[in-house]
């Protein structure tokens, strides 16, 4: 199966049950907090932050120069289709990577930020902080959305599954 449409349908229905709490703002707030009453130990960090999932997606501009790069190469003959499709998922997977970490760093630096866990093949990282210093991160170029930490850790358990089931068995 197709990593990218995988992707793609899991930030589609996690953006679409996340829209909705966003439109308020305090949705958001709201649908976390009662995660946490609820007894999923979710919604909130250790020190009361909020705990949201934030997706990045990869430099559009600098994808697009990779992907130009790789047609010319499988115009001239240089490499197959098959090669130009792994070389195209392999830069999108590094883009994506980078995003990551550029953002954890930026995060870092931000005294109202931290990043719990992120998921580089995702995209998305486990964030906590004050609701304002996480609505403000939707202000960074590289951010996609604000999602419910339910969602990072239905990420991480598909993540996990995917990688037990291309494990070699012995």
């Amino acid at each position: 199966m197709d990593f990218d449409a995988d992707r793609r349908r899991f930030l589609e229905l996690a953006g679409t049950g996340t829209a909705a709490s966003l439109a308020g703002c305090s949705g958001l707030r709201d649908t976390l907090g009662s995660q946490e009453d609820a007894g999923t130990g979710t919604g909130t960090g250790g020190d009361g932050d909020q705990r949201v999932a934030v997706a990045v997606q990869a430099d559009q501009q600098a994808l697009q120069r990779r992907q130009q790069e790789i047609q010319s190469a499988l115009s001239s003959g240089n490499i197959s289709r098959s090669e130009a499709q792994a070389e195209y998922r392999s830069a999108q997977e590094d883009l994506r990577s980078d995003a990551v970490a550029s953002f954890a760093e930026r995060a870092e630096s931000n005294p109202d930020l931290t990043v719990a866990d992120s998921l580089d093949r995702f995209g998305l990282l486990l964030v906590g902080g004050s609701p304002a210093a996480l609505l403000a991160t939707l202000s960074s170029g590289e951010v996609n959305a604000l999602l419910p930490q339910t969602t990072f850790q239905q990420a991480k358990s598909q993540a996990q599954q995917g990688t037990a089931t291309s494990t070699p068995s012995n």
